[in-house]
């Protein structure tokens, strides 16, 4: 079977269009006088909640005129294009879908796995069945999971369109945090997950990211590295550097803080790598080795796991049983799993890093022996169920056995 390694390595980037449209001087002045510009619709000036819009280039020769498209509301009309359907003007607002009924076209929410989580929020709402510190669900302007979730008092991780958890953890800063936190890194990551790492035999390596899951500003291909932007992972500008000759160092987006392997020291060539590629990439080479020399060598299991921020990947196999590591596979507070065990094969560590990243915090969730979240979390004389993310689910309660996801175990403290 042949084996290759395969690197993915994605740079966006705007191309220029040169048109043959030159639009003179003052032509705009005379363009207005003479043709004469439509009143743009108001919704882009009002902005309320019921009339919204985003201004666009005029659909005029050279853009002269202001433009507004408007939004459509939840049940107004709209159109779904095609012969004879006529027109409408705008489009239907953020998850918001255009439906065919009956009696025509409408404005109605999308159908969505966000939209359905929040509609069960909701309703237990209703019923007084929210926990002080559940969320309402957030969805984007297509229906789907927000980019990140908040554990108030814990962390902020990035999340799916799904809103499964992915890469990308930093201590819940209120505003600050959910400005700074676009984990689009991270999802990209994830998406070559999904649609790449299925078809070939050995891991696939991106982008590399920030622990919050944005872009590095420091992005490689090969040897030549650049400087992109944080958020949409777009290079910056012309700038570029050969590590055969210079070292990262040399580049304006380079960050100390976010090089965590530095390898500037010495005589060239240098390198952007860290202690986990480098061994995934020396097993790899070993695996297609021993297959060229006819060995059959099971050695995919041994492969580390490698974050897309270039550290060990937090659930690692030593010895047999399964422990919690840091960013340098350093193990974190003894804990662990044995083989054959349900803490064995449900092992995912988040509680572990939450609480390494809140260790300076005088209130830490508890954690399993396996470095999962405890299902019952206490705080302040009031308990509460949680997910494996640490998401509080359902009414918190100063008696544990009132709580849904007790179970009758008097020992539930020790998981």
């Amino acid at each position: 079977m042949a084996v290759c390694f395969t690197f993915f390595l994605l740079f966006l980037s705007y191309g220029i269009v040169s048109g043959q449209i030159l639009c003179e001087d003052g032509f705009c002045r005379s363009y207005s006088f003479d043709v004469g510009c439509t009143e743009p619709a108001q919704q882009c000036r009002i902005n309320n909640a019921t009339h919204a819009g985003t201004w666009l280039l005029s659909p005029t020769i050279c853009n002269c005129c202001d433009y507004c498209l408007p939004f459509i509301v939840e049940g107004d009309h709209c159109s779904l294009g095609g012969p004879g359907t006529g027109t409408t003007v705008g489009r239907c607002a953020d998850g918001l879908t255009c439906v065919a009924e009956d009696d025509g076209n409408f404005c109605r929410r999308m159908d969505s796995k966000c939209h359905a989580a929040q509609d069960e929020f909701d309703a237990r709402h209703e019923l007084g069945q929210i926990g002080a510190l559940e969320q309402r669900p957030t969805c984007d302007a297509k229906g789907q999971f927000m980019q990140f979730h908040c554990v108030p008092t814990q962390t902020c991780f990035c999340q799916s369109e799904e809103g499964e958890r992915l890469f990308g953890e930093v201590l819940h800063m209120g505003a600050v945090t959910e400005r700074n936190m676009h984990c689009g890194c991270s999802r990209l990551h994830d998406k070559i997950r999904r649609s790449i790492s299925p078809g070939v035999p050995l891991p696939v390596v991106g982008l590399r990211c920030t622990s919050d899951g944005n872009f590095n500003p420091m992005q490689c291909l090969d040897n030549v590295c650049y400087c992109v932007d944080r958020i949409t992972g777009v290079i910056q500008g012309d700038e570029k550097i050969d590590l055969n000759e210079y070292p990262l160092s040399e580049l304006s987006c380079y960050d100390a803080d976010l090089d965590l392997f530095p390898s500037n020291i010495g005589n060239p060539p240098y390198n952007y790598t860290s202690p986990c590629l480098e061994s995934m990439k020396e097993r790899i080479e070993f695996l297609v080795e021993s297959e060229r020399d006819g060995w059959n060598v099971d050695f995919f299991s041994e492969i580390p796991e490698c974050l897309p921020d270039g550290t060990y990947g937090r659930v690692v196999r030593r010895s047999g049983s399964k422990i919690c590591v840091d960013e340098r596979g350093q193990p974190i507070q003894g804990y662990e799993a044995m083989p054959g065990t349900e803490e064995f094969n449900t092992m995912n560590c988040n509680c572990a890093l939450t609480s390494l990243l809140m260790d300076s915090m005088n209130e830490k969730p508890v954690c399993c022996k396996n470095g999962n979240f405890r299902n019952i979390q206490c705080r302040r004389g009031a308990c509460r169920c949680v997910d494996s993310d640490g998401r509080q689910v359902g009414v918190e309660s100063s008696d544990v056995t009132q709580l849904q996801c007790y179970n009758g175990n008097r020992d539930w403290r020790s998981c």
